[in-house]
């Protein structure tokens, strides 16, 4: 893949509703604090979200065989499940939310049709086209980020500042939230930079791509709320420019979920002896096809919160570990089960989740922290 295609493909990956409206519910922080922790936030998240990178262009591997790598046979299967479900679980909330936005526009259309093309065009779009990159996604994330300047401009040429938050949200909510963005898609970078021809290529376009997609999908957002008092599916609604938003929703959609649903195709391989991924994308693909349709999930903002934290819950001390091992250049684990790595892993997920309770600052850097700091301890399972 070439360096321009690997940044074209995680701009094409930010750019989504979910982004938006994420960076709305930071409006209550205020311009000058939400802007820098949009700014701030990101550079963390999409830190780690290179450290992904690096981890599998360095082990030449993708990102499940990966874990594999150093969790074990069994252990990388472990892993594997827990990326497909939240792959699956993304990609259903960004139809759902999609849907529910262009129905808003276009009330005469019925959700349900609206879900069933959505998520129709996102298998065609996967298993055509194989393996993200490539010239016509380029042009498609090109165009995507033209029409999202319209929305952004209309936005800033409104003259109201009032703000309409559904909930109040504090400092550290607001970091963790930017930081949870990139590190949804830890789990799936190494599926692409493995395959990179250099650590230009596989690490910094990645990071560069991601970086300024995302922290620019969170402004908009944010700046929707903040000028005209409105999240991003009244603002669509509302919008001169609705028409040309539920083509860019249609489109957006199809850019994002690609690389989902690939990964999560590339993540199955783990419990199959075959690596093609058309069949997979195609069963995994009909499943989030059938959730999104029929069972549609509502109250988006404590879904969406909730599934981004539960996220960082599990893959910041999972790939943790991972980055120190490849650091360390640990040699690959011959058991079914590293039982030291997963403890120490469950140890972060568990500090995490006590962070987050009881507010300590940045949880996400403090689970780091803790299972760095755990790794450092010489622990050793024996018989007896």
């Amino acid at each position: 893949m070439k360096k321009s295609s690997m940044f074209f493909l995680w701009v094409g990956a930010s750019i989504s509703i979910s982004e938006i409206f994420t960076g709305g519910l930071l409006a209550p922080l205020g311009f000058v604090q939400g802007i820098g922790v949009i700014l701030g936030g990101h550079l963390i998240g999409t830190i780690l979200f290179a450290a992904g990178a690096y981890i599998s262009y360095t082990r030449k591997v993708n990102a499940m065989e990966s874990a594999a790598f150093s969790f074990g046979s069994l252990g990388g299967k472990l892993v594997a499940m827990c990326n497909l479900v939240q792959l699956v679980g993304w990609i259903i909330i960004l139809v759902v939310q999609s849907a529910n936005a262009i129905v808003g526009a276009l009330p005469n259309l019925p959700f349900w049709t609206v879900a069933l093309v959505l998520s129709i065009l996102q298998m065609v779009w996967t298993i055509v086209f194989s393996t993200p990159g490539g010239r016509i996604n380029d042009a498609a994330v090109i165009l995507l980020a033209g029409l999202c300047g319209l929305f952004f401009f209309e936005a800033f040429s409104n003259k109201t500042t009032a703000v309409n938050s559904v909930q109040d949200i504090n400092l550290a909510l607001g970091i963790e939230l930017c930081i949870a963005m990139p590190v949804s898609w830890l789990p799936l970078v190494g599926d692409h930079s493995y395959k990179a021809n250099n650590k230009i290529c596989a690490v910094l376009m990645p990071f560069l791509g991601y970086f300024l997609g995302s922290s620019l999908m969170y402004i908009i957002g944010f700046y929707i709320v903040i000028s005209s008092g409105n999240d991003i599916f009244s603002f669509i609604g509302l919008s001169k420019f609705r028409y040309i938003a539920c083509g860019v929703l249609m489109l957006s959609t199809m850019t994002t979920n690609f690389v989902a649903l690939y990964s999560a195709a590339v993540s199955s391989t783990q419990f199959t002896k075959s690596n093609n991924t058309q069949i997979p994308a195609g069963v995994i693909g009909t499943a989030a096809l059938v959730v999104a349709v029929f069972f549609p999930v509502d109250r988006f903002v404590i879904v969406l919160e909730k599934f981004l934290t539960s996220i960082t819950m599990v893959f910041a001390p999972l790939f943790t570990i991972l980055f120190i091992e490849c650091l360390t250049k640990k040699k690959q684990c011959e058991k079914a089960v590293n039982w030291r790595l997963l403890l120490i892993a469950v140890i972060g997920m568990a500090g995490n989740w006590l962070f987050n309770r009881y507010a300590i600052f940045i949880p996400t850097l403090a689970s780091v922290a803790l299972v760095a700091a755990l790794y450092a301890v010489p622990i050793k399972f024996t018989r007896g």
